[in-house]
């Protein structure tokens, strides 16, 4: 596939930033037109601690798409958690509204809901099921991997760091965290919660995505994510929500096949 790494200013995040793109691109093939068919866009976002080349370093995402028309967009998110905090930057805005209107003014991106999806791992989980439920009418579904349920909880779950989890005991990992969420004891209630958004989802008229929560059964993340598919199961009886546990950590050998199992349940052609 083509790779573009882009730099551009955003004004909702008022700072330059960075995104890594995966362009269709058939070998051996001359190019023709696309005219009035444009592509299809996945959103795909990193972890806490990562950036926005760590899915293209350290999987085999490029692999399992040659050959087939998808646009894979990689934003840099920082740990920015993918909404906007509190006290802190735009990233949900940034992420939602800003950058597809930016790319689609740019690149061949299909605007239509039913093209567009959006997946991550961990923090970038978290981003990806929290914007597909706050915005329902931009995606057709979305996939949390190893999703991070409870960003600001998750340094102290017991042996995390040795199954793959590790996030700095520092005191500027938690600052940024209360800059992002406000008060821990009003998270629940809040538009940052999955829950209270999937509540909220459940109960209100027009599209809703398709939601996937993929997790490896030795992730210290699993306890977080069977609670909120049970949640899904108990109380959002109107949402279309798949959850499965697959052998695995909270690591890239782990996402490296699990975003293979995503892409299956967004429909997107792979190897």
């Amino acid at each position: 596939m083509a790779v573009v790494h882009l730099d551009l200013y955003s004004y909702e995040l008022a700072m330059n930033t960075q995104i890594t793109l995966l362009l269709p691109e058939r070998r051996g093939v001359p190019h023709t037109s696309r005219q009035g068919q444009p592509y299809p866009v996945l959103y795909l976002l990193h972890g806490h601690g990562q950036d926005h080349t760590s899915w293209l370093r350290l999987t085999r995402l490029e692999s399992y798409l040659q050959n087939t028309d998808v646009v894979v967009v990689m934003p840099n998110g920082s740990r920015g958690c993918y909404v906007d905090g509190e006290q802190s930057h735009r990233y949900g805005t940034y992420l939602t509204e800003e950058l597809p209107l930016a790319l689609g003014n740019w690149f061949h991106l299909s605007p239509r809901r039913e093209d567009t999806f959006i997946a991550g791992m961990s923090m970038g989980g978290y981003g990806a099921l929290r914007a597909a439920m706050a915005h329902p009418e931009r995606y057709a579904a979305a996939a949390g991997l190893s999703t991070a349920v409870r960003l600001d909880q998750m340094r102290d779950l017991p042996r995390a760091a040795e199954r793959g989890l590790a996030i700095p005991p520092l005191e500027e990992v938690d600052r940024n965290f209360r800059c992002i969420f406000g008060p821990e004891n009003a998270y629940e209630s809040s538009p940052y919660s999955l829950k209270a958004l999937a509540r909220q989802l459940n109960d209100a008229s027009g599209p809703k995505p398709q939601l996937l929560q993929l997790c490896g059964d030795d992730d210290p993340l699993l306890p977080a994510n069977e609670d909120l598919a049970a949640f899904f199961v108990d109380h959002c009886p109107n949402l279309d929500h798949t959850f499965q546990i697959d052998p695995g950590m909270h690591n890239f050998d782990y996402w490296d096949q699990a975003i293979r199992t995503a892409l299956t349940f967004f429909g997107l052609p792979h190897t």
